[in-house]
């Protein structure tokens, strides 16, 4: 690799920064200059934080902890699985999956699912499925092996987080400030330096700008191997099956926002419960009145009250005229009828035409 000056990085194109629209004014202290509206970024503060970075991964490292290197950005995906084959170190290159920290102990139950996946393969599991649960049984390989193959080898919390980018793996800082992990980022222009630990100011775009500044990451990675190796600590060895977070010397996590969680109510016994309320008196207290009164008078007259009461249920067709005083006042509905006498005028000559009926009836009779 290249020596860790000026020029190197000029030629990676490190010192190009966003264009000066999109800038946070929490980077003002790194940048040099804004030329063609985009900021130039001051490469002394980018060796100073690559020197710094170094010596602090090797510090964690020669402790026997692990350093955890994440960049989920298409263009970055080959630069960050280096650290693999270069340091041996895990990593998060497709997608930074929700509780890989927070939730070590299911991530690890996952990785032991993969790894028995792997397992079945290779000793011909796949000739007793038929063919739709054979594809379904590799796709689901494929999926678990795209998301957890960076840290299959991670057998606990990392001592430490390396981070391309944080306003792309935000959710990663989140769980690694709530781990109580430092941070080290890798942090251009439109970035927020204060959810760093430490930064390294520079282009976070330009796949020569990641390569360069990771390589370096690498050499303090692998000093600090060298260094744990003298000191006699030993590597990292896969957890139990419990997959404890805490044990192997894990970060101590931060306090939880808002303060400590209140104590849960306690249980008290029968002398000291609280008077009940206003409302829950009066239901007791009417409760208890019917009680007493069933206490006093046990005999239920009002039993046989159906049966001797029934005028009372007459009285309803006692007041139905009352129903029919609409029917009174249909005189008023009809007073045009009797208003054209002439027309009811032969209405009233029908008896003299019924007479004759009746005289012919009559001898009928008495024949």
């Amino acid at each position: 690799m290249s020596d860790l000056n000026v020029q190197s990085l000029i030629d990676a194109g490190t010192h190009i920064g966003c264009r000066v629209g999109r800038w946070n004014p929490k980077m003002e202290p790194y940048i040099l200059e804004a030329r063609n509206k985009i900021h130039i970024i001051d490469l002394r503060q980018t060796i100073r934080g690559i020197l710094r970075s170094k010596h602090f991964l090797r510090e964690i490292v020669a402790s026997g902890l692990d350093v955890l290197f994440v960049g989920t950005k298409q263009q970055l995906r080959g630069e960050i699985a280096k650290v693999h084959s270069g340091a041996g170190m895990p990593y998060v290159e497709d997608r930074w999956i929700g509780g890989t920290l927070t939730n070590y102990e299911v991530i690890g139950s996952r990785i032991a699912f993969l790894e028995d996946m792997e397992k079945k393969e290779s000793e011909g599991h796949l000739e007793t499925l038929t063919k739709k649960e054979g594809a379904r049984f590799m796709r689901e390989k494929r999926k678990v092996y795209r998301n957890l193959h960076g840290i299959r080898d991670m057998f606990r919390l990392p001592g430490a987080m390396v981070v391309v980018d944080p306003k792309t793996e935000y959710n990663a800082i989140r769980e690694a400030h709530r781990m109580g992990i430092p941070v080290i980022g890798l942090v251009d222009t439109d970035c927020d330096p204060d959810v760093c630990d430490l930064i390294i100011p520079g282009n976070d775009d330009a796949i020569r700008s990641v390569a360069l500044i990771i390589s370096h990451l690498i050499d303090g990675v692998n000093a600090g191997k060298e260094l744990r190796k003298e000191r006699g600590v030993a590597d990292p060895q896969r957890a139990p099956e419990t997959q404890s977070i805490k044990a192997g010397g894990a970060p101590v996590p931060r306090p939880r926002r808002g303060g400590p969680r209140r104590p849960g109510r306690p249980q008290m016994d029968g002398a000291s419960k609280p008077a009940p309320g206003k409302a829950r008196q009066k239901m007791e207290g009417g409760v208890n009145r019917q009680v007493e009164i069933q206490a006093i008078d046990p005999v239920k007259p009002t039993e046989e009250a159906p049966k001797g009461e029934t005028p009372v249920e007459a009285a309803p067709v006692a007041t139905a005229p009352a129903e029919a005083t609409p029917a009174t006042a249909t005189p008023k509905e009809s007073a045009p009828v009797a208003a054209t006498p002439a027309e009811a005028a032969p209405a009233a000559a029908t008896p003299t035409e019924a007479a004759p009926a009746a005289t012919e009836t009559t001898p009928e009779k008495s024949e």
